[in-house]
């Protein structure tokens, strides 16, 4: 067996490196800035790594003082590349290395095998159907030298276990986590918010907040839209983010005579803000990991729509914290977000619920105390050992 380097668990803090593509605004880099906005700083210090262009999210990281590198690493100059990255994780004393995503974990993992990082973690925030059978197989063999892989939703964990051979005794679920606003602030946000968008307190507003790619189903939701403009013509779409389809979406929109009705507010820094304008939050994706626009609607106390797909029933309860519809249904959908417009006691305790959910499964602070448990718990064991597992 390996000998490992360190000798002493108790040495603190211990270096936890986490590895990522980039910091471009997505649910998993939000994910990741969440976590280390919350992170421990007594037991642990913490530095970014960023195997592209850091993005937007690496700013915000890098105000709360953790650093962030960026790491551009190449498949042509593999050895070379793997031993450059392994050298610096020597020279900075890493205890723990956390991948986010594929590419990540390839790097992230070989890197830290050479290096002989003690903790070798993984997380994959969606169910990544892209892969083929070379990187499936990668990923089942470098499942092997893992200490602990990370699902953020029940579908996840056993698509991990059933796909890449992940022992089950090495996977745990632990959900992302997102920041708890003060609820009490939100009705004068939401007067200021609504008159800066030339809304009225009466207007209904459907909200939806994501990224614009085929995954989120965007084009069943403009047809949804149009159908509940049918029975409620005053009410209005906030759509925030952007995306590669953020043109083909509008231009659908106007396609089905709504694009007056839609209120395009593009990729925004103030989400909780908008949050509090709109009445109902509406999520049309096909696929997806365990969303984090999800989590802050949730956070937020807002009533939910949404498709009953990948780690989105884990969180939302039908007919408890939201009310759940097939994917690529936009009658069930249009059906739904009337249901909400046309029983505000009904949405209220959607809403309420939701927070209450959110309050007690995906408040940051506890999610990223059940992460550094996991620290804790591979670093106590290897070094328990004396060796890699």
């Amino acid at each position: 067996m390996e000998r490992l380097t360190r000798t002493s668990v108790d040495q603190r803090p211990w270096h936890v490196v986490h590895v990522i593509g980039h910091m471009r605004t997505g649910g998993a880099e939000k994910q990741l800035a969440n976590y280390l906005l919350a992170a421990n700083r007594a037991d642990f210090r913490h530095t970014l790594v960023c195997l592209e262009q850091p993005g937007e999210l690496a700013a915000v990281v890098e105000r709360t003082g953790i650093p962030v590198i960026r790491m551009p690493l190449r498949t042509r100059f593999l050895p070379w590349s793997i031993q450059r990255f392994a050298g610096w994780m020597r020279d900075q004393d890493v205890s723990v290395v956390h991948t986010h995503m594929h590419h990540a974990a390839f790097w992230g993992r070989l890197a830290g095998l050479a290096a002989r990082v003690p903790v070798l973690v993984t997380t994959e925030h969606g169910k990544e159907l892209w892969k083929g059978p070379a990187r499936v197989a990668i990923d089942r063999r470098l499942s092997r030298y893992t200490s602990c892989h990370i699902a953020v939703s029940q579908e996840g964990l056993e698509q991990r276990i059933r796909r890449e051979h992940v022992d089950p005794r090495r996977i745990q679920l632990i959900p992302n986590g997102v920041p708890l606003p003060d609820l009490n602030r939100f009705a004068e946000s939401r007067r200021e918010v609504r008159a800066q968008l030339g809304l009225t307190d009466e207007t209904p507003v459907i909200g939806s907040v994501g990224r614009f790619i085929e995954a989120k189903g965007y084009a069943f939701l403009v047809a949804a839209v149009a159908k509940v403009l049918q029975r409620h013509p005053t009410a209005r779409w906030l759509a925030v983010g952007d995306g590669d389809l953020h043109g083909a979406t509008r231009v659908a929109a106007d396609e089905c005579g709504i694009g007056g009705a839609v209120i395009w507010a593009g990729r925004r820094d103030d989400v909780p803000e908008l949050l509090t304008a709109m009445d109902v939050w509406v999520m049309s994706s096909i696929r997806e990991g365990l969303p984090v626009a999800l989590l802050e609607a949730m956070a937020a106390g807002r009533a939910i729509v949404a498709t009953n797909v990948g780690g989105i029933p884990d969180a939302v309860h039908h007919g408890e914290a939201g009310l759940l519809v097939p994917p690529a249904s936009p009658d069930a959908l249009a059906d739904a977000i009337c249901q909400v417009l046309e029983n505000p006691a009904a949405a209220d305790k959607l809403a309420l619920s939701a927070r209450r959910r959110a309050e007690q499964e995906y408040g940051i602070d506890s999610v990223a105390q059940r992460i550094e448990d996991v620290y804790r718990r591979e670093l106590r064991a290897v070094f328990a050992n004396g060796s890699r597992k």
